[in-house]
């Protein structure tokens, strides 16, 4: 049984990334590790499960559901964890505490995160998971991100925006 991990920001659409993993593994039974990156102190294991509980809504939920009794012979389990770390070390040991073979990453970044202390650890998969496979993605570009985008100075003093009051 193969162990993969899969980044999610806890939309619906992000949970695709389960059904590319079970192509991609068609001989094998898998579990699913589905983390996202979370800025905060030390957490313990249940707090972090009361943390993802809040997190993730009922929509992600049900869904997951669904998709787990849709290929319940292929997946033997799905966890979903919050990596807390700062460095690329912490990245590698939580890595190895969760038994990660291989990685399923979308080509493009997730941009739907539930608040602003979740960030995006897909740059973090590629560049320390083994095995890692990118697919396309699409996010869902039509419904606004769940959180705002931090204001851009780029975008503020773009010259394209600029008028000059005399």
């Amino acid at each position: 049984m193969k162990t993969i991990l899969i980044p999610t920001d806890f939309s619906e659409k992000s949970l695709q990334l389960i059904k590319n993993a079970v192509l991609h593994f068609p001989e094998e039974s898998i579990q699913i590790v589905l983390a996202t990156g979370y800025q905060t102190s030390i957490l313990n294991w249940s707090t972090k499960s009361k943390l993802v509980s809040i997190i993730a809504d009922k929509k992600f939920y049900k869904l997951l559901s669904d998709i787990k009794l849709e290929h319940g012979s292929k997946i033997s389990n799905v966890n979903i964890d919050l990596y807390t770390g700062k460095t690329n070390e912490a990245f590698k040991a939580f890595l190895e505490s969760n038994n990660i073979e291989d990685a399923i990453i979308p080509k493009n970044k997730l941009i739907q995160f539930p608040n602003n202390k979740c960030f995006d650890i897909c740059d973090l998969i590629h560049s320390f998971s083994p095995n890692v496979s990118s697919v396309d993605y699409e996010s869902d570009e039509n419904s606004p991100p769940k959180r705002s985008k931090l204001f851009s100075l780029k975008n503020q003093f773009s010259l394209k925006k600029l008028i000059i009051i005399n």
